[in-house]
């Protein structure tokens, strides 16, 4: 004979059992109300370890997105850097193709007029200066002032700066006029080379003198005012 409490049990066992059977998730109510309570807990903590993924893909993402745009900087920099390069290139060849031209602007022929100075103590006692850094020609007239039996006098020195050498040739003319066919005559001396000649002052005639001066690169690579050349010329 079974008893009211043992009747109760076995059939919520039965229930329990056809429910597994069924494959159902739906439970009985007030029974096992809290076994669904703990079933809901899980639920959440599984969408909360969901959340926990999206998290640590979301800082995965963000990681890349850093080291792309680093990488991206770093490639830019690297761009002008090569452009830089280049650039210091062109620079040395441009350095190369600027070296100074010694050459004279002139000829004897076209040479540049320093005037009349006075060979005798008949006139002023003057000297001229001129200054340059190429090779280059002038001329200039030696006046006789007194027609007494005397001597006429004419200078020219040329003083060249340190590492470079300049040569001084004079050409000797007459009265009438220059002469470029003249055999030239080398100045003396370094670094300040000297040409210095006189002749006779006759009585009556004009003893007057043109004389052509060629300034002569002949060493030194020196620009600007390092290449400064100084050229004097006097009379008496």
């Amino acid at each position: 004979m079974l008893t009211p409490h043992r009747q109760l049990v076995v059939p919520a066992l039965l229930v329990i059992l056809t429910a597994c059977a069924n494959g159902t998730d739906e439970l009985m109510p007030g029974y096992y109300e809290e076994q669904a309570g703990g079933g809901g807990s899980g639920g959440g903590g599984g969408e909360g370890g969901a959340g926990g993924v999206d998290a640590s893909s979301s800082s995965r993402a963000s990681s890349s997105a850093s080291t792309s745009s680093s990488s991206a900087g770093a490639g830019g920099a690297g761009g002008e850097g090569g452009s830089t390069s280049e650039g210091g290139g062109e620079g040395g060849e441009g350095g190369a193709a600027g070296e100074c031209d010694y050459g004279s602007p002139n000829t004897c022929t076209g040479a540049e007029d320093l005037g009349e100075i006075s060979g005798d103590d008949g006139g002023d006692s003057v000297t001229l200066t001129e200054t340059g850094t190429t090779s280059k020609w002038f001329k200039v007239y030696v006046v006789d002032n007194v027609n007494l039996s005397s001597v006429e006098r004419f200078t020219a020195t040329l003083t060249s700066p340190p590492g470079m050498n300049f040569d001084l040739i004079v050409y000797e003319g007459d009265s009438s006029g220059p002469d470029c066919f003249a055999s030239g005559t080398r100045a003396m001396g370094t670094p300040k080379e000297s040409f210095s000649t006189t002749w006779n002052d006759a009585l009556v005639a004009d003893d007057n003198r043109w004389f052509s001066i060629e300034v002569r690169h002949v060493e030194g690579t020196a620009c600007g005012s390092d290449a400064t050349w100084t050229l004097t010329v006097k009379g008496y």
